[in-house]
């Protein structure tokens, strides 16, 4: 995070890999002496349990974990019995869990 800021020192917001990487850039914008989100906003991707308890609370990404195990779990079963493979269409839906670590804008 403090390369970043090197590199770009006008950086307003950043999107991180997992929540837990988000943790760590909360952790290092604020020992930098860095307001989360007034001068930089940061979103993480999981919603794991972490985002709520961090301080901000952590604006992330949640994606459908529970829907995506069971249709990995019937892809198994099917494999493992040879049966049709059950193919479903439209992907899966993120969505987005507002908290507190972004500046709103309007």
């Amino acid at each position: 995070m403090v390369a970043l800021l090197d590199a770009h020192p006008t950086l307003t917001a950043v999107c991180c890999y997992n929540d837990n990487m988000a943790a760590g850039a909360i952790t290092a914008l604020t020992d930098n002496g860095y307001k989360v989100p007034e001068d930089i906003s940061v979103i993480g991707f999981d919603d794991s349990l972490i985002a709520q308890y961090l301080h901000p609370k952590l604006t992330t990404v949640r994606y459908p974990i529970g829907e995506m195990a069971v249709q990995a779990a019937e892809l198994a079963l099917a494999l493992t019995k040879s049966d049709e493979i059950p193919i479903k269409s439209g992907g899966y839906t993120p969505s987005l869990i507002l908290r507190d670590s972004i500046k709103r804008l309007f």
